[in-house]
């Protein structure tokens, strides 16, 4: 019941009544009010700056734990000064505040929800004669659940982005999450290693333990439950001082006798709300009093009464345009907190941006927080910088696009390769796992200048040794990094696709038309193969390569037939004690003795079609190795068994020597096999009628272990490869090209080898024909690593550089493998301009790929939707 009293006394008769409690005189003492009530009416707001600190220290801590790493990725640890490591903590700070806000208004509206559900079930137990309390054990479970969930769900996106950013160098995002499922049939073979493991689990407890904390302190105590108040109060209730004032109903007075004498029986607690009236000439001061009048045991719980009545009560009797205020402040709120935040990314450097970069906040926005290139579309030639026009013969089909119709090459010759056209050679594309350029003590050379064989004279690999002398060596040739990333490098001359967690084959990209070596061949009437040992369900490959210009696929599972039916292999030896098999795929051994079969096969075919004068129909064959994948341990019984050479010089004394050991077997035993296999060919005589391309998919880097491989940049990046054209090349056999070379350069070396067909072929690509002479030194390539660097090559010296932020360095990587000291400093003014120009064309043909890519528009003349495609 509520009465308004004025300074007229009520009347008897009302006061008198069981179901009214005489109001308190303005004279009598306040009675006593519990500690938890009086935090909640002076200080609502406790609540709110209690989440608000909890994780905003949370996130500097961890923060501040990862400066150096983080600042390390995108520069050097030099570059984290002071002003850097302030300016970062400030925008982190900007950006964690906006996360914060985002989690406790979500913790907001759950409590106000929690609060509605516990007066609605008041209300409607209230007139009940069974006493039907609040479950309140389900309400707290539900309140630990909720506040234990949405903690975790907030901050491991945080949490696993500087975790990755300290172990492996790379960052959090939603779509490695997705990689991982997509992949889960491979994820267990990444090598994880027991300090990795180790400082995962201490983590995930730190923040277990954080969790836990946050969601009991939520759960336990009143003063945390952010219902009874936000800030829209500061517009509204609690910052208008004519609103009524809320009394705390006395909790010891029970137990008092009613109007009809009965004792024991509870009196109803009236809520008292005081409100001063204006005052009138000559008069007295007079109170409204607003009596809220409550039922004895009722089943509400103090807090619910409290935050239910004793607040909302009054807020109620606002004007609309109150609640509007509130509702625009909330929206406006959520909507330009971020907005600063993104304009603050935006403002500072992208050194900065990325250091302070909250990746919770980030990937809620849809990725907004992160810099971006300006554009570079002003100042750069387009596109002939990207095409060399010193020797290939095109026509564009369009300004901005390096799509292209080849018709030809021109030149002085470096090599020559003897080919009929009425007699066209098979061609053999045979890419090695893992190979990387050191292995091979022919390419690195007897002078050695970084010492890679540690004095000795050694070699890991004897027979590409053996057989590149007898072709053209690429000793200063390089490679993108990722198995995948080789594909679209090798095949379609391209610069492989921008990203961590994609590549230009994911998916099978069935929708995206692409023009390579299989299309070139294709053209010319040759039959196309794609062979390996690995799983082709690996990053889609099983539906990439056949919608893309190969007639037939083989994978594990087909290998794996072919073995048990033509070489006697039995199913239980290959995952069995024999190890015929990896987890990977098939081994090397085996793929190389198929492969070699199904060239004998198809050469066969080839003489019988002479014989019954018809056309050739020459083969154009891919085949990817796989046994010397990461983690290096696993190898057939037989090969463990045998002896091997002892690389130990190469490896004694070094931090992760079981490891080095064990690649350097490994990549002995692909040498061994490789050997056996182009040994057999030349037996069979197919080495006469084919051209053999040898190079590496990507390096490695054992010497650093198995978790970064890739921050021994130089050897992660520059591989092995050589062109052998058996009786083709006369004195040309035994050149070793020194000048700068990469694996996009293959599809035009081919195309310039084999001849083009009738009105050439059409391309995108950016690589030379490496048959053609070039001053050394005057063409850079481009070799990038996603989750490291991007990088240049100008005859020996590599300029490491970033996508966004300003850090490059310069080394030799002939002299200076291991990067240790940075020419960049030391270069003139207009010599250092030079080299950051080649940088922003770097930055410019990287994004033009990834945004071709992106929008399927590689084989068009523009990519706004409205291209055309020639023919």
């Amino acid at each position: 019941m509520i009465q308004l009293d004025t300074d007229k006394s009520l009347p008897q008769k009302e006061l008198d009544s069981p179901s009214v409690a005489p109001s308190r005189s303005v004279s009598e003492p306040e009675p006593s009010i519990p500690l938890r009530s009086t935090v909640l009416q002076s200080r609502p707001w406790l609540g709110w700056l209690a989440v608000y600190t909890f994780v905003l220290l949370v996130f500097f801590f961890y923060r501040q734990y990862s400066m150096t790493a983080l600042i390390s990725m995108y520069a050097t640890a030099k570059d984290a000064t002071f002003l850097v490591v302030l300016a970062t903590l400030t925008l982190g700070f900007i950006e964690d505040f906006v996360c914060a806000t985002y989690f406790t208004s979500t913790l907001w509206l759950f409590d106000v929800f929690v609060l509605y559900v516990k007066s609605q079930h008041s209300r409607s137990t209230s007139n009940d004669t069974v006493d039907a309390p609040l479950p309140q054990v389900g309400s707290k479970i539900t309140t630990f659940a909720v506040s234990w969930l949405m903690y975790v769900a907030m901050v491991i996106p945080f949490w696993t982005d500087l975790l990755l950013v300290r172990l492996r160098g790379m960052r959090f995002t939603f779509a490695l999450v997705s990689m991982a499922i997509s992949e889960k049939d491979n994820i267990s073979a990444v090598p994880i290693s027991s300090d990795e493991w180790t400082e995962g689990y201490v983590h995930a407890g730190v923040l277990l333990l954080l969790t836990t904390s946050f969601a009991s302190i939520r759960t336990w105590t009143s003063w945390m439950n952010l219902a009874s108040w936000s800030p829209t109060h500061l517009l509204d209730c609690s910052s208008r001082q004519d609103l009524p004032q809320v009394e705390t109903p006395d909790d010891n007075s029970v137990d008092k006798p009613n109007t009809d004498g009965a004792v024991g029986a509870q009196s109803p607690k009236p809520v008292t709300f005081k409100k001063a009236l204006p005052l009138e000439d000559d008069a007295t001061p007079r109170y409204m009093v607003v009596q809220v009048v409550e039922t004895a045991d009722n089943g509400e719980t103090e807090e619910s009464k409290m935050l239910g009545d004793g607040i909302e009560l009054p807020c109620r009797r606002l004007e609309r345009s109150s609640y509007l205020k509130q509702g625009v402040a909330v929206v406006l709120s959520l909507l330009l907190l971020p907005v600063m935040a993104v304009i603050a990314a935006y403002t500072t450097s992208p050194l900065v941006a990325y250091s302070a970069l909250n990746t919770s906040l980030n990937e809620l926005l849809g990725g907004v927080l992160q810099p971006t290139l300006p554009d570079l579309n002003v100042s750069l030639p387009w596109p002939e910088k990207f095409i060399h026009l010193e020797t290939e013969d095109y026509t564009l089909f369009g300004s901005n696009s390096l799509y292209r119709r080849t018709t030809g090459f021109h030149g002085d010759l470096a090599f020559d390769v003897n080919v009929s056209p009425d007699d066209p050679p098979n061609v053999l594309v045979l890419v090695v796992e893992s190979f990387r350029f050191h292995d091979s003590r022919y390419l690195v050379g007897d002078e050695d200048p970084s010492n890679l064989f540690r004095g000795t004279n050694l070699t890991i690999t004897p027979n590409f040794d053996r057989w590149a002398k007898r072709g053209v060596a690429l000793r200063n040739f390089w490679s993108s990094w990722r198995t995948s990333r080789s594909v679209e490098s090798i095949l379609f001359g391209q610069l492989p696709y921008d990203s961590t967690t994609e590549s230009g084959m994911t998916g099978g990209r069935n929708d995206t038309k692409l023009s390579g070596l299989p299309q070139l061949f294709t053209a010319k009437g040759y039959e196309t193969f794609f062979t390996t040992g690995c799983t082709t369900d690996y990053d889609a490959w099983d539906l990439f390569l056949p919608s893309h210009g190969f007639d037939t696929v083989w994978g594990r599972g087909e290998m794996m037939e072919l073995a048990e039916r033509d070489l006697g292999i039995k199913s239980d030896e290959w995952f069995g004690a024999e190890h015929r098999s990896l987890s990977w795929g098939v081994h090397d051994d085996l793929s190389f003795e198929l492969l070699g079969n199904l060239m004998i096969n198809k050469t066969k075919e080839q003489s019988e079609r002479r014989v019954d004068k018809k056309l050739k129909k020459p083969l154009f064959l891919t085949h990817y190795t796989i046994s010397s994948h990461m983690d290096f341990k696993q190898r057939p019984r037989w090969f463990d068994e045998a002896a091997k050479p002892n690389f130990s010089a190469l490896y004694e004394g070094q931090e992760y020597a079981d490891n080095i050991q064990n690649y350097q077997e490994i990549r002995y035993f692909t040498d061994m096999e490789l050997g056996k296999f182009m040994d057999r060919m030349e037996e069979e005589g197919i080495l006469n009628d084919t051209i053999v391309v040898i190079v590496g998919d990507h390096g490695q880097g054992p010497e650093f272990g198995n978790n970064v491989p890739e921050d021994r940049d130089v050897s992660a990046t520059r591989v092995a490869g050589t062109i052998i054209a058996e009786g083709r090349m006369a004195e040309a056999a035994g050149l070793v090209i020194d000048d700068a070379t990469e694996q996009y350069d293959i599809l035009n070396t081919l195309a310039d080898i084999t001849g083009l067909p009738e009105g050439g072929f059409v391309q995108d690509g950016v690589g030379r024909s490496l048959k053609r002479k070039v001053k050394f030194g005057e063409r850079i390539v481009y070799s990038n690593n996603p989750t490291r660097k991007m990088s240049i090559v100008r005859g020996h010296e590599r300029l490491r550089y970033d996508r966004v932020t300003d850090s490059v360095l310069l080394h030799n990587a002939d002299t200076d493998h291991d990067m240790k000291v940075d020419l960049f400093p030391d270069l003139a003014a207009k010599e250092q301009a030079e080299w950051l120009r080649r940088r922003d064309e770097g930055r410019r043909i990287n994004e033009y790929f990834t945004k071709r890519w992106d929008n399927k528009c590689l084989l068009t003349s523009e990519c706004d939707g409205t291209a055309s495609t020639a023919e």
